[in-house]
């Protein structure tokens, strides 16, 4: 019985979608009209900056967070082009990053992490205008590394490390330009 009316039910709801009416054609809006100028909400929203889109000290605080989001999603991906659109072709630490995720993804290899946090940032040792020092304490969560097909796997403990990140902005926007550990 319950079947039954489960099979009507979903009888009626099919019936109620596809129903016709009176009007044996669909109305279809007018694809030459144009819709009215005022701006939509979300087309204002879109139009507001992300923090670290914006040229201040706060901005290149909140870019080193969103560059170490962008390290940890091509970690657990893989790809990392969005990694190399937010480093500076100079950064070397961000180039072997990008080569060593490339090498252990490319040879069939993985890698498991929450990733990097930024557990503090120090007072910068240099603020000018268009780049920012600043020491960071990043918290690293445990991994666990296959860094091929056929190689075994490697548990990393994780921990705290302390870096030396140098941001700049070039073109409208940040770069990481360097990522040093601290000494």
């Amino acid at each position: 019985m319950r079947r039954h009316l489960a099979y009507a039910a979903a009888g009626a709801v099919v019936l109620a979608l596809t129903s016709c009416g009176d009007d044996p054609e669909p109305q279809v809006a007018d694809p030459t009209s144009t819709p009215s100028s005022s701006s939509s909400p979300t087309e204002s929203a879109a139009a507001e900056k992300e923090p670290w889109e914006k040229k201040s000290e706060e901005g290149a605080m909140a870019f080193i967070e969103h560059w170490i989001r962008t390290f940890n999603a091509a970690r657990a991906s893989g790809t990392t082009e969005q990694l190399v659109e937010v480093s500076s072709p100079s950064c070397e630490t961000c180039s072997n990053f990008v080569a060593l995720i490339d090498r252990i993804y490319g040879d069939g290899g993985s890698l498991q992490t929450e990733g990097w946090h930024v557990v503090q940032f120090a007072e910068p040792l240099e603020d000018t205008n268009d780049s920012l020092v600043v020491p960071i304490s990043v918290q690293q969560a445990p991994q666990t590394l296959r860094e091929s097909a056929n190689s075994r796997v490697q548990k990393n403990p994780g921990g705290r490390a302390g870096f030396v990140a140098t941001v700049t902005w070039q073109s409208g926007r940040w770069n990481m330009e360097r990522l040093d550990l601290a000494s």
